[in-house]
């Protein structure tokens, strides 16, 4: 199978710019990724119409990100274990929706608020999935909607959770930004805020995105341990005496852990030796 740059360019839709270098970089993972065997820099070369030394750049660039593995004993490429982890992102993304959708459908009928499900998206949460409950409370979220992980309950659920790095990675690449007086903008405090809910095992949004609004969020977690999504309930602060606190936690906690184990967890997280 041969494919050339050009070809590429070709499937590019009309009026849309693209970045060469990026857009070699692609080709080559895709040409990889139809390869039984190992694949010489020359060979590569030829198949993708591109030069040694162009090759041999990008794929410098590409191994050292782990998207493809070098073999000492022959020179040749292969397909790394990062293209494969990237590959599973959007399947995980997409199971945990499949399963989480009819328990979130339980847990919108059992607390009568609207619940949601989260995916992390580099720095910021997306939401994929909305239930409304008896009584749809008027919120920005709808699915599609991104926001910054340190103020929702979704958010903060998932960034607790990530590995140390990861989680000061996020919290150095832009200023924490204050939505009310009760968000948490402090670096340190926020530190301090997701080790609380490493160990508690949900999180906490009082009105700290939008004034009025309370919500409880839980992570779930995949047969590897890891944190691939997020439910919350969110709950209007004048219904809180008809809700307590403590019933919201107890149902978003056990309905985080029902889709959990139905994502095959086994009860331990990856990153539970932070806790």
């Amino acid at each position: 199978m041969v494919i050339s740059s050009g070809e590429a360019a070709a499937t590019k839709p009309r009026g849309e710019s693209k970045v060469n270098s990026v857009d070699r970089a692609l080709v080559i993972l895709e040409y990889l990724g139809t390869q039984t065997k190992e694949v010489g820099v020359r060979e590569l070369g030829q198949a993708i119409g591109l030069s040694k030394s162009s090759v041999h750049r990008i794929l410098q660039t590409l191994r050292a990100r782990g998207f493809v593995k070098w073999n000492p004993d022959n020179a040749r490429y292969s397909l790394g274990i990062k293209a494969f982890e990237v590959g599973c992102g959007i399947l995980r993304s997409m199971e945990a929706h499949t399963v989480a959708k009819p328990v979130l459908e339980q847990l919108a009928v059992a607390l009568g608020e609207t619940v949601f499900l989260g995916v992390q998206d580099d720095t910021e949460l997306v939401y994929i999935e909305k239930v409304d409950g008896r009584r749809p409370v008027k919120m920005y979220a709808d699915i599609g909607t991104r926001r910054p992980m340190h103020s929702t309950g979704i958010g903060k659920a998932l960034f607790a959770h990530l590995d140390r790095a990861e989680i000061d990675r996020i919290i150095a690449s832009k200023p924490l930004a204050r939505y009310t007086k009760n968000t948490i903008a402090d670096p340190e405090a926020l530190r301090q805020e997701l080790e609380k809910v490493r160990r508690q095992g949900y999180a906490e949004d009082n009105e700290e995105t939008e004034e009025g609004l309370y919500c409880v969020g839980a992570p779930l977690f995949n047969y590897s341990g890891r944190p691939v999504a997020a439910i919350s309930v969110a709950v209007p602060k004048f219904g809180q005496q008809q809700l307590p606190r403590d019933r919201v936690i107890k149902h978003v906690v056990a309905a985080a852990q029902e889709i959990s184990a139905k994502l095959g967890y086994s009860g331990r997280s990856k990153n539970a030796a932070l806790a």
